[in-house]
This record gives structure tokens, sequence and C-alpha cells, in this order.
């Protein structure tokens, strides 16, 4: 079983949380616009638990409902807390890119009132790029409300930016054409068995996905390869539209809603003496 295909086996499912032999905890947590996730690995990188809510905390990539936010994180780290046998104490947490100024205090805020020490804040397209193990390419992150973008070069970051075009929007097409609400679109849409039907009726919002992308890309020479991440990617076709609009190879992991919160998770290992085991996990 490959990593994030691990994850989504026991997420949300205590009686596979596995504990044992782990010296080191560390969990990360991950904000969305619809819902909460945290994962908690070891320090070989080894996913260990995740714990996932539905929330409308986030708008566009900000914070809205501190509160909420809070509570929501705080609930999900008690349950994991009261089925391991160790402490889990250190963790880190992301943000949108272009949003530093607004969010990164209040993320952190949330951790640490949930008794984490923030080892690291980082944008989500730089969190996927650690889970995907990437030297070179381009990351399209996205999510529920937004589009992130990052640039790869050597295995370093050399550019972020995000635009507020997302799942949502998918949503909201999708209800208009179908006279359906909008909860019932957001459902309608996650069920693959609709997938045919949906993405004649979605693909000019991933059209417009692709020109965000494109805009953000233009002035980068030699970029072959996109990786695709966040929840949106979960739409079977949204690679091949994608790749289309943009005549670029265009790669989509699996389960790319786990991508970024793992990638949060495992950038915990980079602040302590464990980096050299990211690698070891394979996408």
């Amino acid at each position: 079983m490959e990593t994030v295909e691990k994850i989504g086996w026991m997420l949300n499912q205590p009686e596979r949380w596995d504990f044992s032999g782990a010296e080191n905890l560390y969990a990360g947590v991950d904000l969305g616009t619809y819902k909460t996730i945290v994962i908690v690995i070891d320090e070989k990188g080894t996913p260990r638990a995740a714990n996932l809510r539905k929330a409308e905390v986030v708008r566009s990539g900000l914070i809205v409902d501190y509160i909420g936010a809070l509570d929501i994180v705080r609930e999900l780290m008690d349950e994991i807390r009261n089925c391991s046998p160790q402490e889990i104490n250190k963790g880190a947490t992301s943000f949108p890119p272009q949003t530093e100024t607004a969010n990164i205090d209040t993320t952190k805020y949330i951790l640490e009132s949930v008794d984490l020490e923030v080892l690291r804040v980082l944008d989500e397209p730089t969190a996927a790029r650690l889970a995907l193990n990437l030297r070179d390419g381009a990351i399209v992150d996205v999510g529920g409300g937004t589009t992130g973008v990052a640039v790869i070069r050597d295995g370093e970051v050399i550019y972020t930016n995000d635009e507020a075009t997302g799942g949502e929007h998918l949503s909201l097409v999708l209800a208009g054409h179908l006279n359906i609400s909008y909860e019932e679109a957001d459902q309608f849409k996650l069920k693959k068995e609709n997938t045919q039907q949906i993405l004649p009726i979605v693909e000019p919002v991933i059209d417009k996905i692709s020109s965000i992308v494109e805009s953000f890309l233009k002035n980068f020479i030699g970029i072959k390869t996109i990786y695709l991440a966040g929840g949106t990617c979960e739409l079977d076709g949204i690679a091949e539209i994608v790749s289309k609009n943009l005549n670029l190879e265009t790669f989509r992991p699996k389960a790319p809603q786990f991508i970024t919160p793992f990638g949060i998770a495992l950038s915990c290992l980079k602040t302590n003496e464990h980096g050299a085991e990211v690698r070891k996990w394979p996408i």
C-alpha cells in the first residue's frame, strides 16, 4: 500500500491507527476551505493516524472563523491523542501563497492553543513538494477556494502564487446548471459515477484554473511537467483537461487531497534530525 493510500485507509478509523514502535510523533494540520485534516507521522515519515472533519472556517484561503477552526483542530487532536500511548506535542501547518500577512500568526496560534509546538508554517505548494519529493517542475494545488502554484528547480521552491478559484466554483457552476442547491452539487461532485456528466459542465472552470496556472508560469522556461494536488484534483479527467490547455505533461498522484497535508507533516522532519528519511515513502 502506497503512502497516500494508507492515509485514506486509516482516515477517521481509530482502530487502524498504529503508534507502535514510533520514537517521535508529529502532526500536520491542514485548514482547508471545506475540511480540516490532521495527519500524524513518526520520525521516519510513516503515517500513523489521520483525522478529518468537514468545516467551513476558511474563505478564499483566509481563516474567517477562528473559534470554529480552533474547536475543530482541538477535537481532531484530542481524538488522536486519546489513542496514542505517547505525547504528540509538535506540529506544522500551512497557508495559501500570498496570504502570509493574514494567516501565519492565526494558524500558528491555533496550533499553539492545542498544545502543539509549531515547527513550521509553510505555503501549501511547498508542502506538496515535500510529499511529492520533486526536483523540477511546477505544482498546482487546487483546493476548495484557491489555486496555488509553485515552481521547483533543483529541489528548491523558487516561486509561489495563488488566486481565488477552486472547488467551490465548480460546485457553484454545477448547482446552477443542474438547478440544485450548492450543498447538493458539492455532494454530487464527489461521486465517481457522476464524472462523465460533471466534466462538460465544469470544464469552463477548469479552463479558468488552467489560465491562472499559465499566467503564473509564463515567465519560466523549461517547465515540462505539472504535478496536481488538492481535493479538487480528485475529479477524474481534470489532469487531461489541464494538460490539453497548457500543452504540458500533467501528473495527478493517487489521492491528491492528501498530498499537501502529508507534506505539512513531513515538514516537521526538516526541522528535526530525521529529514533524510522523508524520501522513503513513494506517492
